[in-house]
């Protein structure tokens, strides 16, 4: 064994010895053919390197098997499952709760009272207040005064002054089904015949003339809407002038509807006037004036809206010699266009109380012994368009055509020689003192078209414009006298960060017609032009200061013949509410 070592071990050094010297005698070799060929200079050699080669593999096949499921094993022993009922109690716990209490928000203080009063020019005054209950669901009571006095006028100062005077106190009571009211009025209107003739040298006692109203009315309604809903009141009121005169007048009127279905009900209105009038000139049996209207309102088919009734009138009048039971149909249609458009229709009648109250609301400057007939309103015609154009405009343009008997108008008595009639016999038919008396025409038929248009901005800024014009036609006289043939009407608001108010109106009216005293020559009255602005600055929530400006123009147009407005008027004035 050892030999065998000994052996292979001779024989690898021997291999060993023999490779280094072929390798040395290898490199000898080499070196001397370097030495012969360039003495050891490196040749120029050209490399071309190529890098647009593109290596292409072949598509590998790789094909997946997927893996078979596994097949169904039953669980040996099989699963078993069994419900037990558990019951668990808890012991009874009651916690003691002890709930947050807020604290209650604070009512806003309302001002419902206020006090105002200013100063003008024409040595004018103005003072005005109203005081009422709050927060009282059940009850309301309340009183408002009012007074304007101008101290002077257009014509001879003091000779044309004027005053209004109206003191209110109301009442009304609300229980769940029934509600009571009650009112006392008191009002004073007060001023001068200053449409006198040049050579007038009386006293301001010989051309005053007042008119003194005292009136009471109580009403009882039901107070929350239903099926059948009512409203019926009672009223007196006597009403005295300068010159003795008294007029008596005692109502009675009823409201009522009851609802058949949503689109049907039965509509019924009544009322009745006992009218007992004094005065040095005339003395007459009472007045009696009844009036009853049924109606039945439905609806044929959607957006159409039907009333259809009769107008029923009886009068036992001694100014009057007409027939005293009149009947007149009463038939309205309303059809919605859309949304915000309805059309509409009306035919219908009536009798119109007119009494001495009626007649010097409209004219103060009356004559004495002037009789008072109702207007027949035998047949009227109504139609038009009205609605709204967006959220914040409303139209309205329609026309009346009405035939009218016993309808009544104005005329000076320094004008009545001209139409050769004299109401009093024993007075001049040119006075001194120039007064109104009332006419009436056996038939007069009245054309009136009118258009409206209206904006309003919430709160802050609102407008409305009518225009109206008047075409009579009457058949006892030439002309309808002083009555307007046009009027024009604007109003408008502003309201400036809650702290300014700005007001404006505009009313022009003309086309009045009269005779020249003496003569039997008609003439139109001078148009009336009439500009007025008031401006109101809170100064707190409870105190504001006002300027009110009226007949900015300072135009002394008529009221009536002979009869001129104050021209230009300032009021400075101040409110607080409270």
């Amino acid at each position: 064994m050892v030999g065998q070592l000994l052996q292979r071990g001779m024989i690898v050094v021997f291999s060993c010895v023999m490779s280094c010297g072929v390798f040395s005698q290898l490199q000898a070799q080499d070196a001397k053919s370097w030495e012969k060929e360039g003495e050891g200079e490196i040749k120029d050699v050209e490399i071309e390197i190529v890098k647009d080669r593109k290596i292409t593999l072949p598509r590998a096949n790789r094909n997946f098997e997927k893996v078979p499921p596994r097949p169904y094993e039953p669980i040996k022993p099989s699963i078993t499952y069994e419900l037990k009922t558990f019951k668990f109690t808890t012991p009874e716990y009651k916690p003691s709760v002890r709930p947050l209490k807020l604290k209650g928000e604070e009512l806003s203080k309302i001002y419902g009272n206020y006090v105002s009063a200013g100063l003008g020019n024409y040595a004018s005054y103005f003072v005005e207040g109203s005081i009422t209950t709050k927060r009282d669901k059940n009850t309301f009571l309340g009183a408002h005064f009012y007074n304007r006095t101008y101290e002077t006028g257009p014509v001879d100062g003091k000779n044309s002054a004027a005053s209004t005077t109206n003191l209110q106190v109301f009442a009304k009571s609300m229980s769940n089904d029934v509600t009571i009211s009650g009112e006392a009025n008191y009002e004073n209107r007060g001023g001068y015949f200053y449409g006198y003739s040049p050579g007038f040298t009386g006293g301001r006692d010989d051309i005053r003339q007042t008119y003194t109203q005292f009136g009471l009315n109580a009403g009882i309604e039901n107070t929350k809407p239903s099926d059948f809903n009512y409203l019926l009141k009672a009223g007196y009121s006597n009403l005295k002038d300068h010159y003795s005169a008294t007029e008596d007048e005692v109502s009675l009127s009823f409201n009522s509807n009851y609802n058949f279905t949503e689109t049907s009900k039965f509509i019924l209105n009544a009322d009745y006037f006992l009218i007992s009038r004094k005065d040095l000139l005339l003395n007459s049996d009472p007045r009696h004036l009844f009036r009853i209207k049924p109606a039945y309102q439905f609806v044929p088919f959607e957006n159409l809206t039907i009333t259809v009734g009769v107008n029923i009138a009886i009068q036992k009048d001694p100014n009057n010699n007409s027939k005293s039971f009149h009947a007149y149909p009463h038939i309205k249609a309303h059809y919605q266009l859309s949304p915000s458009l309805e059309a509409y229709g009306i035919v219908t009648g009536d009798m119109d109380k007119v009494n001495l109250h009626t007649l010097s609301a409209e004219n103060m400057w009356l004559d004495s012994g002037i009789p008072a007939i109702n207007t027949n309103r035998s047949l009227e015609l109504q139609g038009g368009l009205k609605g709204k154009v967006g959220r914040k405009f409303s139209i309205g343009v329609g026309f009346s055509v009405a035939a009218l008997k016993n309808y009544y108008f104005y005329l000076n008595r320094s004008s009545v020689s001209g139409i050769l009639v004299s109401i009093n016999p024993n007075d001049p038919i040119i006075p001194v003192v120039d007064k109104f008396v009332v006419l009436y025409d056996g038939n007069t038929r009245r054309f009136n078209p009118f258009a409206e248009i209206s904006f309003a901005h919430s709160e802050t800024a609102s407008f409305s414009l009518r225009a109206d014009y008047f075409s009579y036609s009457p058949k006892n006289y030439n002309e309808v006298y002083n009555r307007p043939s046009y009027r024009i009407s604007a109003n408008s608001k502003f309201n400036i960060f809650d702290k300014i108010v700005l007001e404006g109106g505009f009313i022009a009216q003309g086309g009045m017609r009269s005779i020249l005293p003496g003569t039997t020559n008609g003439y139109t009255i001078d148009p009336a032009f009439d500009l007025n602005m008031k401006t109101r600055y809170f100064i707190s929530k409870q105190v504001s200061a006002f300027v009110q400006l009226n007949n900015i123009l300072s135009s002394n147009y008529p009221i009536y013949q002979n009869y001129p407005a104050r021209g230009f008027q300032a009021l400075v004035g101040a409110s607080w509410s409270f």
